[in-house]
């Protein structure tokens, strides 16, 4: 079935060839999907962090808020850092053209 449908796409592909300039054809990554994970995780992390900064400071620590604060803001970095990491693990590309 699989085989079908290589040999129906190679065919379209090859027919189609003079129209289109260039087909990327992209596989998705296997640690994409790990890399988006953790970052979810990291983000819930860091709008825990930020809660417990506002529930100190509420109550008056303010050197424990800011701790708080400054973890918070370490959590969305990773998470960051993570976003891009499944961006760049996003798949590899086929390019077929001229």
């Amino acid at each position: 079935m699989r085989r079908s449908y290589a040999i129906a796409l190679a065919a379209a592909l090859t027919a189609a060839a003079p129209a289109m300039g260039q087909v990327i054809i992209q596989t998705p990554g296997n640690d994409s999907a790990r890399h988006e994970e953790r970052a979810q995780h990291e983000r819930w992390e860091a709008r825990q962090e930020r809660q417990e900064a506002q529930r100190r400071a509420a109550m008056g620590d303010y050197q424990g808020a800011a701790e708080a604060d400054r973890e918070a803001r370490h959590d969305w970095q990773n998470a960051r850092r993570q976003d891009y990491r499944a961006h760049e693990d996003a798949g590899s590309a086929v390019i077929i053209g001229r």
